[in-house]
């Protein structure tokens, strides 16, 4: 496992331990033990999805518990938003392209929001949580709001109406 970017100091995109052989290509996700809880400051998988995504799905702003995104297939760009008010970055954001060609897990602590839009159809992402860590519980924050105003590489989005009609943030 190697750190191969930092984003606002305390975001990281990561490259998993990897084996290949004959019969598959594998990647380590996550953990609990040695290396991965330190690099990921003691994040504990409380809760694991899995997102199949249409190409052009987009998932607005939001803020909750430290989470860790990996693309399993396909691709698309994961936004990292610092919602931290007393930062100097504060609403600013950081785009890292992700692909299941080339496995990379990015670690976003509490206090940062998050979106991510599809770039292939069938993008499989796996978004992990830790419910247990402390966070500020907030809904999600409208990606156009004024200083954030996330730019999109695509106009045909497919939004929830809970992403298109969240609110400002001020």
């Amino acid at each position: 496992m190697k750190v191969i970017k930092t984003i606002f100091d305390d975001c990281l995109v990561v490259e998993p331990t990897q084996r290949n052989d004959e019969r598959c290509d594998m990647a380590l996700l996550y953990s609990h033990e040695g290396e991965m809880k330190e690099i990921f400051h003691g994040f504990t998988l409380t809760e694991q999805r899995f997102y199949r995504m249409r190409k052009h799905a987009f998932f607005g702003i939001h803020k909750g518990p430290p989470r860790l995104v990996c693309i399993i297939a396909g691709k698309g760009l994961d936004y990292v938003v610092d919602l931290r008010k007393d930062s100097p970055t504060y609403k600013q954001y950081q785009t890292i392209e992700l692909s299941g060609d080339a496995p990379k897990i990015v670690f976003i602590p509490s206090g940062f929001g998050h979106a991510f839009l599809s770039l292939a159809e069938g993008t499989i992402e796996a978004f992990g949580m830790d419910l247990d860590a402390p966070f500020e519980r907030s809904g999600p924050v409208n990606y156009k709001s004024p200083g954030i105003d996330l730019k999109l590489p695509v106009s045909d989005v497919i939004l929830a109406d809970y992403d298109r009609d969240a609110a400002m943030l001020e």
